[in-house]
C-alpha cells in the first residue's frame, strides 16, 4: 500500500457546539488552540482562507452548531451517536458538530475501496441533504482517480469537493486544501477551525485499527469528520461518519463518536486532510 493511499473509508462528522441540546445550554469556552504549537504550512493555509470566512458563510447548507448555537437533537449526524451513547450533549459540552446526512458504500467487491469518494459524499451533503441518494458514487471515483484495486490519493479529493461546494454557492469558493496534519496539535487546529469556528467538515486519513467496528484489521481509511466536542472534563471527542461496507471488513455503525487521543493515534499512522 502507498502511503496516502486509503483501502477502505470512513467519514467523520465534527460540529462546534456552544448551547448543545434541544434547548440546553453550553458555556462559550472551548478548547485552546495554541496557535505556536501548529506547523507554520498549517497556519499558513488558515491565512489563506481568513478572506474567504463572509462568502462561506452565505452559502446555503445543512447547517451546524457552534458557539452560542443550539444542537438540533434530531438531525441523524447526532441523533445516531447520541442514541448509541458515544456522543454525550450536556450543558458542560463545548466544540461544535457540522450536520451531514449518512452514507454507505455499495456492498459489493467492486467497491471495496471507495472510502475517499464515500468520505466525499458525506462531506458533500453539508451544502446538499439529498446529495448520497443521488451521488453516482463510480463517476465521483473517476472524478478523484481512484483506483478499484488501491483506492484513491487524499489530495485527489479536493478539486471534486470543491467543484461540488462552488456549485452550491454559485461562485468560485474553493474553501478546501490539501493538508497534512504533523502533530495533533496541527490536527486539533484543524477541527477547531473547520468544525468550530466555521462549522463545515473535513476529510482525514486513518489507519484503522483501534477504532469501532474493526476489530485487529489495520488498513489504510478515509473518513469525514463532523464532530469535535469536549466535555466539562476537558477531554476531548471527535465524531465522524464510516461509510464502509461489510464488505470492506467494517461492522460498526455509520457515525461513530471516540476520543481525541484514540482518533489522532489512528490519523497519525496515515495523516492526509481535505479540509
Amino acid at each position: 500500500m502507498k502511503a496516502g493511499r486509503f483501502h477502505a473509508f470512513i467519514l467523520a462528522a465534527l460540529i462546534t457546539l456552544a448551547p448543545f441540546g434541544r434547548a440546553v445550554g453550553v458555556p462559550a469556552a472551548a478548547v485552546a488552540v495554541d496557535p505556536a504549537k501548529v506547523t507554520q504550512r498549517v497556519v499558513e493555509q488558515t491565512q489563506e482562507r481568513d478572506g474567504l470566512r463572509d462568502r462561506l458563510q452565505m452559502v446555503p447548507n445543512a447547517g451546524a452548531a457552534r458557539e452560542g448555537n443550539q444542537v438540533d437533537m434530531n438531525q441523524p449526524s447526532v441523533a445516531v451517536p447520541a442514541s448509541q451513547g458515544s456522543l454525550k450533549v450536556t450543558p458542560e459540552t463545548r466544540g461544535g458538530i457540522a450536520y451531514v446526512s449518512p452514507y454507505v458504500e455499495p456492498n459489493d467487491y467492486a467497491h471495496r475501496n471507495y472510502c475517499g469518494a464515500g468520505a466525499a459524499t458525506v462531506l458533500i451533503s453539508h451544502w446538499d441533504a439529498e446529495f448520497p441518494q443521488k451521488v453516482d458514487i463510480d463517476q465521483l471515483g473517476e472524478e478523484m482517480n481512484l483506483d478499484p484495486a488501491s483506492g484513491v490519493w487524499i489530495r485527489d479529493i479536493v478539486k471534486p469537493v470543491n467543484d461540488r461546494v462552488n456549485a452550491a454557492a454559485g461562485q468560485e469558493l474553493n474553501w478546501y486544501r490539501y493538508g497534512k496534519a504533523a502533530t495533533k496539535d496541527d490536527f486539533r487546529f484543524m477541527l477547531d477551525y473547520d468544525i468550530r469556528q466555521h462549522g463545515v467538515p473535513l476529510i482525514t486519513g486513518v489507519m484503522t485499527r483501534g477504532l469501532p467496528g474493526w476489530g485487529q484489521t489495520n488498513v489504510g481509511h478515509i473518513v469525514a469528520v463532523y464532530g469535535y466536542t469536549e466535555d466539562a472534563d476537558g477531554k476531548e471527542y471527535v465524531t465522524y461518519a464510516d461509510t464502509a461496507p461489510k464488505s470492506s471488513g467494517y461492522h460498526g455503525q455509520v457515525m461513530q463518536t471516540v476520543d481525541l487521543d484514540t482518533f489522532w493515534n489512528a490519523v497519525s499512522e496515515n495523516s492526509a486532510q481535505v479540509w
